[in-house]
């Protein structure tokens, strides 16, 4: 059986920016990871660090999602 994972935007953005939706949830949360209010707080930091995309960097993002879940992720992705 083979696994396929299906990358989203989100997804794709959650990985590539990591550090950038890291730091906004927390000057969101003014807490720390692995918190109750970090991990509440981190979808809306995501949400938020895609939503300030500039529209090139959302259609680059996005064709990274499709080519991530049609082929697969770069080997550095795939060991995390």
């Amino acid at each position: 059986m083979t696994y396929i994972k299906a990358w989203s935007l989100k997804k794709v953005v959650g990985h590539v920016l990591k550090a950038e939706v890291e730091e906004t949830c927390k000057e969101m949360t003014d807490s720390s990871p692995g918190t109750k209010e970090y991990i509440t707080g981190y979808q809306t930091a995501l949400k938020q660090v895609v939503d300030e995309l500039s529209a090139e960097d959302r259609q680059r993002y996005d064709a990274m999602a499709e080519e991530w879940t049609n082929r697969s992720p770069p080997a550095e992705v795939q060991r995390r």
